[in-house]
């Protein structure tokens, strides 16, 4: 794609004059990378957001994927190398250990199916988003999330709006929920391996509670209206 090529030229363009100025500096990293290297990750979110739109086939190449990402990974990764290429070998040890952690919640919470007899209720979905907000903590967001998605899906098969179901679970469960320790939320596993102590994430608990019983509450309100408007007279009547 040409807007590729691009794109590709004006990065290699924008990185040249830093690299430069990094080996000039004897490649510390006490220097402190430019605001304008936020721009390979604004452009990759703009890509991300945009090709699937404008090149939908394109798109779902996993090989396609992974040439954009490529693309505007590589300028920063050359400029760090400069920097300091041992701090790149080491970020790219924290982020193995990031992966091997994902896949293993992935793979484990992956294999449970969890059987019943749900019914798609305003009361229960936000009763499934609440527990799933508590087993982040202990399974992590990808754990909990491949744990409940399933079922709550099942639950609201019947259901005409049910979009919103799953962007509440994204919030809840497959983010926020996991703030309170390190197993909830990758990001906070490597700061632990980093030195954070356990427990500090704990001294969070009251920003979880805001958070949560905020987005559960406004989850309810929404549910609620549109299983009124549905038109489901009998509950039961859902699988």
């Amino acid at each position: 794609m040409a807007v590729v090529r691009s794109t590709l030229a004006a990065l290699m363009l924008f990185a040249a004059p830093g690299i430069a100025g990094a080996e000039g500096q004897g490649a510390s990293l006490g220097h402190q990378l430019a605001v304008g290297w936020v721009a390979p990750f604004v452009l990759l979110l703009l890509y991300i957001a945009l090709l699937p739109l404008i090149v939908p086939h394109w798109w779902e190449s996993n090989l396609n994927k992974g040439i954009i990402s490529a693309l505007f990974g590589l300028p920063v990764v050359v400029y760090i190398f400069a920097l300091d290429g041992h701090r790149l070998i080491e970020t790219g040890i924290e982020y193995v250990t990031f992966i091997v952690l994902l896949t293993a919640l992935f793979i484990i919470s992956g294999g449970i199916y969890l059987r019943g007899s749900l019914m798609g209720t305003p009361s229960m979905n936000t009763a499934v988003l609440g527990t799933g907000a508590i087993l982040a903590n202990v399974v992590g967001t990808t754990g909990a999330s491949m744990l409940l998605v399933r079922p709550i899906l099942r639950a609201n098969e019947q259901r005409r709006h049910k979009v919103h179901i799953l962007v509440f679970f994204i919030f809840v469960v497959s983010n926020i929920g996991g703030l309170l320790t390190p197993l909830g939320d990758p990001p906070l596993f490597l700061g632990f391996l980093r030195g954070v102590p356990f427990e500090w994430t704990l001294r969070l608990v009251p920003h979880w509670l805001l958070m949560n019983t905020a987005l559960l509450v406004i989850f309810y309100v929404w549910d609620q209206r549109c299983f009124h408007a549905e038109g489901v007279a009998d509950p039961a009547a859902l699988p």
